[in-house]
């Protein structure tokens, strides 16, 4: 059986575990080693069940831990082309580190399958991922992504679970006191995704036939789990789904791992 579970996300850091009873992946790990090491400990989930790390892209709160957690468990690594040179000419992995670009096509990590797409940040590169478990169940990851782009839809539609951005409310950024150029950032085309456009998209998702949708890398100042979970949940009921019947809706925590979550 297939299960999600996310160690910890938001701009302080991010990682989550994909795979099946058997083993999977961690995509990023940006959260210290340790964090991420009682993360895994927490869920039962042994290192030798981790086969692989995805980096979704290089910016420091996707790849903190890298380093240190590669020395103590040497798996590939996987990502855009550009983050993978960037990792490697910075000294942010051990040398020597299995580090692998995405190929154009999707490739097996132990039982799983794995795609990619394209998200629209302002990194080197940036990355959502597709993951097919041995059972058939697909997952998908889409954060960091300042909007919503065919090949995003494309890469998240009929997933079983999702794990989509909901960074930030619009009222609560424009009356923060970041600097203009910083919302500007935000709110931009390879900033961040709110909660309205996350909502959006989550209607989409559960009508194709998403039965959790998982909220992540909400912005500690510029949002509220209970404020996200209410947009999206409120878009959603508005929209005719309902609740605990064609859908299951939560927030994956900040800096604690989340439920384990078996599909």
């Amino acid at each position: 059986m297939a299960r999600f579970c996310p160690l910890c996300s938001g701009s302080s850091g991010n990682s989550a575990y994909v795979g099946s009873a058997e083993g999977g992946v961690l995509v990023d790990a940006g959260a210290s080693c340790k964090a991420i090491l009682t993360a895994l400990a927490q869920r039962e989930i042994p290192l030798k069940a981790i086969g692989g790390i995805l980096i979704t892209h290089e910016h420091v709160d996707h790849i903190k831990g890298l380093k240190v957690l590669l020395k103590k468990l040497p798996i590939p690594v996987f990502g855009p082309e550009k983050s993978m040179e960037y990792l490697a000419q910075n000294d942010l992995v051990p040398p020597g580190a299995d580090l692998n670009p995405l190929p154009s096509l999707g490739f097996d990590l132990g039982e799983l399958y794995i795609e990619h797409f394209e998200t629209s940040h302002d990194s080197l590169g940036s990355a959502g991922y597709r993951i097919y478990t041995p059972d058939e169940r697909k997952i998908g990851i889409a954060t960091d992504l300042g909007y919503v782009s065919q090949e995003v839809h494309a890469g998240i539609s009929g997933c079983d679970l999702v794990l989509l951005e909901s960074n930030y409310d619009e009222g609560m950024l424009i009356t923060s006191p970041y600097p203009y150029s910083l919302k500007r950032r935000i709110k931009g085309n390879m900033g961040h995704l709110s909660n309205d456009f996350c909502a959006c998209e989550a209607k989409e998702l559960v009508k194709t036939g998403t039965t959790r949708v998982v909220l992540g890398h909400l912005s500690k100042e510029n949002n509220l789990p209970q404020l996200a979970y209410e947009t999206i949940r409120g878009t959603l009921e508005e929209a005719g789904c309902r609740l605990g019947e064609d859908y299951l809706l939560s927030v994956a925590p900040r800096c604690d791992p989340g439920e384990m979550m078996i599909l």
